[in-house]
């Protein structure tokens, strides 16, 4: 096979096979112990059974309480028999809703590993809210999950289009292990050191430099017809909703200091709730946020400055909102499905405002013929590039690293840690965010609530020492407070999210 010709840090190595590489490493079997067990479905031995699981107040049996209280619930699943679930590992949420206030706010759920849960949740505001329980995913469904990429390495099926000197085009399957010992391309190099691998065409006369784009295979079946009715009817599923009576002031006191006076390690340490809607608009519980949601504020703010964000879909979404808060203008027509780098600006040449998209490096999954290969890049490549002072930079992975195991969302963030800290050495008045994954409801299998939890555990763990010089912008609590189910959340939450990160600038 012939080498390709370095270009810059951004090539492509085509050595051939050299080294067996596995789906899963110590990381993956650390957190997917207890799922792995869980090949198939066995309906009768503990499958939760909604109609006879309990949910209970403990800490106040009239369910009145007065604004500021915590709420601890205790929830029992059971079989269908009526025994008690003696297994841990089902994914429970809880949160609270008021629709005729336009509140709501999320609590979290403790497993007690023996089919007992715990459930907190604060009061913060006055009310007759409804507290909700759900099914977000059995342990059976995160199980099928887990022993489809531990067999396959991905969720979803992406190949890779070769083209030839002659113009042939030939597609071979792409993928985070090395998928066949013959035949295959290592293009972890390219990919900045995180493992990524393609086999070349079957037919003759392609070699891995011919490679040049990628393209979704949705002919693949992931699970069978009864794996995926049975994901669908169990998962995502209410248990139970109590009324409760909440006396008292009519929300809660706001902090104290403004969002752009705190540490930013305020924002990687606290649980849920860091924040609650009410009116329609979200609250920030870690810090004060008096910034007028206005085009002039935030003109004013953002002048001379860029604002560059790597990500996936939810993230280019968020640049079609800043472009319609800041009245911007694209660089080039925009399409929906571009993977394309997209640029806008200001209007007017005395603001000097720019808002960069790109897409975040391999895996990422595209089912359009506009996915050439360089435009697929990760933080390390965009941090090297940026040459203005005072930049914003957005970080963000989540759906597209969802379909893959653990350990290569591990791998990713620690490649973009490093580069960070290198950054911000360059670049002291630099701002750093990384957003967090949203909640989110899909038919794709992926068990999104359990992802969510493994992924914060390593991130957290990941920027531990640097943390006091980025922000963390919990995604999770606006989107379960306002019931956004959608992979991309609505255009009016997507400012109140905007807002928030302005928050911490102006």
């Amino acid at each position: 096979m012939q080498m390709e010709k370095n270009k810059g840090r951004w090539q492509i190595l085509c050595p051939g096979y050299k080294k067996e590489v596995e789906t899963f490493t110590a990381t993956d079997f650390k957190y997917y112990e207890k799922y792995i067990k869980n090949k198939g479905l066995d309906f009768g031995k503990s499958l939760v059974y909604f109609l006879k699981s309990t949910v209970e107040i403990i800490n106040n049996k009239s369910a009145t309480f007065t604004t500021g209280d915590i709420i601890t619930l205790r929830i029992i699943l059971h079989k269908e028999n009526g025994d008690v679930l003696t297994e841990s590992g089902d994914f429970l949420k809880v949160w609270m809703s008021e629709k005729g206030k336009g509140a709501g706010s999320a609590g979290y759920v403790v497993d007690h590993g023996n089919g007992t849960y715990i459930g907190v949740i604060k009061t913060l505001w006055s009310g007759s809210p409804n507290i909700k329980i759900s099914l977000s995913f059995p342990k059976e469904s995160i199980g099928l999950f887990v022993n489809y990429i531990y067999k396959n390495g991905m969720l979803r099926t992406m190949k890779g289009v070769f083209k030839n000197a002659h113009g042939e085009t030939g597609k071979g399957p792409c993928g985070i292990h090395t998928l066949t010992k013959h035949g295959i391309c290592d293009f972890t190099s390219m990919n900045y050191g995180m493992r990524w691998f393609c086999s070349l065409p079957d037919k003759p006369g392609f070699d891995c430099s011919d490679w040049y784009s990628i393209i979704g295979d949705t002919n693949v079946s992931t699970f069978t017809t009864t794996q995926s009715n049975f994901i669908s009817s169990t998962s995502n599923k209410i248990i139970k909703e109590i009324k409760v009576e909440v006396y008292g002031d009519k929300f809660i006191d706001h902090p104290e200091y403004l969002c752009r006076q705190i540490n930013p390690s305020v924002t990687w340490n606290m649980s849920s709730p860091v924040g609650y809607l009410y009116n329609e608009t979200w609250h920030n519980l870690l810090c004060q946020n008096n910034v007028e949601p206005s085009y002039n504020r935030y003109v004013s703010c953002l002048k001379n400055r860029e604002i560059y964000m790597v990500g996936d879909s939810t993230v280019r979404h968020w640049l079609m909102s800043m472009a319609e808060i800041l009245n911007l203008a694209y660089s080039i027509k925009l399409t929906l499905d571009a993977h394309h780098p997209i640029k806008a600006f200001s209007k007017s040449t005395r603001d000097n405002i720019t808002v960069t998209w790109a897409a975040h490096e391999f895996p990422f999954f595209a089912y359009t013929s506009n996915a050439t290969i360089n435009y697929f890049k990760p933080a390390r490549y965009h941090l090297n590039v940026l040459r203005s002072k005072n930049p914003i930079v957005v970080l963000h992975w989540y759906v597209h690293i969802g379909f893959v195991p653990l350990s290569v969302y591990e791998e990713h963030v620690m490649n973009a840690k490093d580069s960070i800290v290198e950054f911000l050495d360059r670049v002291p008045d630099a701002k750093i965010f990384i957003k967090g994954p949203h909640n989110l409801q899909h038919t794709d299998g992926v068990p999104y609530d359990f992802v969510r939890h493994l992924q914060d555990k390593i991130i957290f763990k990941i920027f531990d020492n640097i943390k006091h010089k980025i922000v963390y912008l919990n995604q999770w609590d606006i989107t379960v407070a306002s019931e956004s189910y959608e992979m991309h959340p609505s255009n009016s939450l997507r400012h109140q999210m905007i807002h928030e990160l302005l928050s911490y600038i102006c």
